[in-house]
């Protein structure tokens, strides 16, 4: 019976450098993608704040932090969460399951919202979430939407403003994933995939601060 273990340390050798290789040509795609999107976002950002600090947490998401937002701002965060180009065999279940790079931005206000809202594409990679603290609200899930889409409104708000914002969402471009107005913190989250201009990355953000304010007054 011939000797294998030549061929088989050649072929453990062989796998090891493949996977060194995709990682590397993975994350230097993934720091070019991030590169280019918040590149992308300078366009939206001066509507948010002015003062920025930014941080890679890890080779997949990248975090922007306006640490002196305008109103009705208390604080903000901006994520861009890319595809895990980096290992190939998690790259492709993530594919096969919907995930994209996405964009979250997260905002506390001075003054909570009285209403709760969740809006979501159930065929976006977080859409598919339960809202979080479902069991906090007493939640109603609203009739008449397009299949694919779920809606659920509670503390008082009535589903012309679910409709209304979300409407405001799809209009400025790109493709929303997930709405969530709370009363607790973070009191508005916005889940998306960006678009591919600064002009639409722009409106994303006008129509994200747009909300903030209506929101705000609720």
């Amino acid at each position: 019976m011939p000797d294998l273990s030549p061929f088989l340390a050649s072929l453990g050798i062989a796998l090891l450098l493949a996977f060194m290789l995709w990682f590397a040509l993975g994350t230097g795609r993934n720091v070019r993608r991030g590169n280019a999107l918040l590149a992308r976002l300078q366009a939206g950002l001066p509507l948010l704040g002015r003062r920025t600090t930014l941080r890679w947490l890890g080779s997949s998401a990248v975090e922007l932090r306006l640490s002196e937002p305008d109103d009705p701002f208390r604080e903000v965060t901006v994520v861009v969460v890319l595809e895990p180009r980096d290992v190939s065999f998690l790259w492709l279940l993530a594919r096969t399951r919907g995930r994209r790079d996405f964009v979250i931005l997260r905002g506390s206000l001075r003054r909570p919202p009285r209403v709760a809202v969740e809006v979501a594409d159930l065929s976006g990679w977080t859409g598919r979430d339960e809202p979080r603290a479902r069991d906090e609200e007493d939640w109603q899930t609203l009739a008449g939407w397009p299949e694919g889409r779920r809606a659920l409104v509670a503390s008082g708000a009535d589903s012309g403003l679910a409709r209304s914002l979300w409407q405001r969402l799809e209009a400025a471009g790109g493709r929303p994933w997930r709405l969530s107005v709370r009363r607790t913190v973070p009191h508005l989250e916005v889940h998306l995939e960006p678009g591919e201009s600064d002009a639409v990355m722009e409106k994303l953000v006008r129509a994200y601060r747009e909300i903030a304010l209506e929101v705000a007054g609720r």
